[in-house]
């Protein structure tokens, strides 16, 4: 089973490459490239999902649709959303259809990044609030 931290390490490798290789496309004029980046920054978030969902001593989602319903079990309505306009608009659109729509793409990647910074806070605080050196004295 893949640990929280691999799978932040994961989702941060996800979205650095992604973001790279969709801003190198676009400069260039290379759609594939474009459309291999939004895929790295969709499976970020899956990435990071993962990592909050197993925090939260859950079982991975084995679908999209099974990560929603578990997001919304943990109070995660934010990452729901983004998550359905990633799936739409990097994963569907610009991956699977090839059609970048650049304004709602990069709003959907800027919402990776956010959810991203959630769940690195989210992990860190759950695991400082557990963890014995943070009930020890000072």
């Amino acid at each position: 089973m893949v640990r929280v931290k691999e799978h932040l390490r994961s989702a941060e490798e996800f979205y650095e490459t992604g973001m790279k290789e969709y801003q190198e496309g676009r400069r260039i004029g290379d759609l594939m490239r474009m459309r291999e980046g939004c895929e790295k920054v969709f499976h970020a978030y899956v990435e990071a999902c993962s990592a909050l969902i197993q925090k939260g001593g859950l079982r991975e989602p084995e679908s999209h649709g099974e990560r929603a319903e578990t997001l919304y079990k943990l109070g995660e309505r934010r990452l729901v959303e983004i998550g359905r306009d990633a799936l739409v608009f990097l994963h569907k659109y610009a991956y699977y259809d090839s059609r970048i729509l650049p304004e709602d793409t990069e709003g959907s990647m800027k919402g990776v990044e956010e959810a991203l910074t959630h769940v690195q806070r989210k992990v860190k605080k759950a695991s400082f609030s557990t963890s014995p050196q943070s009930l020890a004295p000072e």
